[in-house]
C-alpha cells in the first residue's frame, strides 16, 4: 500500500529541468541568504529585533499565498492559525513548563488539527468562494472569544506573559537562542527554508495541479484529480506554516494576547498577498515585511492613521493593481515617461534655437 502511494507522490513532486525562468528566483533567494547572513553585522539589536518581527509576518504572508495565491482558496480568518501556534507555544511553555521545541510542536499540531477538522467538513461538502471565507471569519471570531474568556489558560484580555525564548538542549548543554542575533538567524532561516520549499513544490507537477484547481476546479475534477483532498492538504499545510510563524512570534516577543486574532490583522494579510502578487511567493513576503515596518512607523505618530492608510492601500490595490505590484511594468512606465519628457525637451530646444524673423520682413515676403 505504501508503495502504491509513494509512486504518485514522487511523480507529483518531481522537478522539471532547470530553465531560464528559474534563474531569477534562484538569484533572488541567494541574495536574500547573503543579506540575512550579513544583517546582524551591521544592524543594532533594536533594529534587528524590529526587522525580525517583520520577517515573522513574512512567514504568515507566505502561508496565505500558498492557500490563496496557488490554490485559489480565499479566507478571512487565516490569522486564527497564527494565534493557535502562538497560544499553543505559550501554554505549553508557561502553563505546563515544557521545552520550547515541545511548545512549537504543540502549536503546530493544534493548528493542523483545527484546519483538518474545518477543511474536511467544508471542503469535502463543496463549500467554496465567499461562503468559505465567511465561515473562516466566524472561526476567527470564535477563537478570539475563547482567548478572551478562558482566563485560566489563556490569561484573558491580558494574555500570557513571560514566555521563554527559543533554546535548544543537546545532552547536558542548553543553547540559548533568545538574544536578538540568534533569534534573527532562526527566523530568517525558517523563512528562507519555507520559501525554497514552497517554490520547489509550486514548480513541480503538484504546483500545476493546484493551478488547475484554482483556474477551474470542475475541469480539474473531470481530469481525475481529487480536488477536495488536494485543497485540504494545502489548507492544512498553510495552517501549519502560519502556526510556526505564531510560535516564533510568541517566543521572540515574550507575550501573546487576543489581539493576534484581530480581524484587522487578517485584512492586512490579504493586502500583503494582493500587493505582492498572488502566487508569486517572494512578492507577498516582501510586501509583508515592508508594510509591517511601515505600520510601526505610522503607528508611532498616530494610532488612528494606520487603519485609514490600510483602507486607502486596499482600494488602490483593487482599482489600480489587481494583479499586484509588478516591478518590470513599473520600470517600463518610468522609462516611457522619461523618454516622452526627453523628446519634449528636444522639441523645446529646437524651437528656441530657430531665428525669429522681423515682422516687416515677413510682410515683404507675403507681398
Amino acid at each position: 500500500m505504501s508503495k502504491k502511494l509513494a509512486a504518485p507522490s514522487r511523480r507529483l513532486l518531481s522537478q522539471p529541468a532547470f530553465g531560464s525562468q528559474d534563474v531569477s528566483p534562484v538569484l533572488m533567494w541567494g541574495l536574500a541568504v547573503v543579506v540575512a547572513a550579513l544583517a546582524p553585522l551591521f544592524a543594532g539589536p533594536w533594529l534587528l529585533s524590529t526587522i525580525r518581527d517583520a520577517l515573522v509576518m513574512g512567514i504568515l504572508a507566505l502561508s496565505y499565498d500558498v492557500l490563496w495565491g496557488r490554490a485559489g482558496v480565499l479566507t478571512l480568518g487565516h490569522t486564527a492559525f497564527l494565534g493557535l501556534g502562538a497560544y499553543g507555544f505559550a501554554v505549553a511553555t508557561v502553563q505546563f513548563g515544557q521545552a520550547p521545541l515541545v511548545g512549537l510542536a504543540l502549536g503546530v499540531l493544534c493548528a493542523a488539527g483545527v484546519a483538518t477538522l474545518i477543511g474536511y467538513f467544508l471542503l469535502f461538502a463543496g463549500v467554496r468562494l465567499h461562503f468559505f471565507a465567511i465561515i473562516s471569519l466566524a472561526v476567527l471570531i470564535v477563537a478570539q472569544q475563547i482567548a478572551v474568556s478562558w482566563q485560566s489558560v489563556t490569561g484573558g484580555d491580558t494574555g500570557i506573559l513571560g514566555i521563554p525564548g527559543l533554546s535548544l538542549r543537546l545532552g547536558n548543554h542548553v543553547f540559548d537562542l533568545s538574544d536578538p542575533r540568534a533569534s534573527w538567524y532562526i527566523v530568517a532561516g525558517v523563512l528562507l527554508a519555507a520559501t525554497s520549499l514552497v517554490w520547489l513544490v509550486c514548480r513541480s507537477q503538484y504546483g500545476k495541479v493546484l493551478g488547475a484547481i484554482a483556474t477551474n476546479e470542475w475541469r480539474a475534477k473531470a481530469c481525475g484529480y481529487h480536488t477536495s483532498l488536494h485543497l485540504l492538504i494545502v489548507f492544512v499545510a498553510s495552517a501549519m506554516l502560519a502556526a510556526i510563524g505564531g510560535a516564533l512570534m510568541a517566543a521572540c516577543s515574550g507575550v501573546v494576547a487576543p489581539d493576534v486574532f484581530s480581524p484587522l490583522l487578517a485584512t492586512e494579510v490579504i493586502l500583503w498577498v494582493a500587493i505582492g502578487g498572488r502566487g508569486r511567493i517572494g512578492g507577498p513576503v516582501v510586501a509583508a515585511v515592508v508594510l509591517t515596518l511601515l505600520k510601526q512607523a505610522v503607528s508611532s505618530y498616530s494610532t488612528d492613521g494606520w487603519p485609514l492608510m490600510l483602507g486607502a492601500l486596499f482600494l488602490a490595490c483593487v482599482l489600480y493593481m489587481p494583479s499586484g505590484l509588478r516591478i518590470h511594468p513599473l520600470v517600463r512606465s518610468v522609462r516611457h515617461i522619461r523618454h516622452i519628457r526627453h523628446i519634449r525637451h528636444i522639441r523645446h530646444v529646437l524651437r528656441a534655437s530657430q531665428p525669429v524673423r522681423p515682422a516687416g520682413h515677413a510682410q515683404e515676403e507675403q507681398s
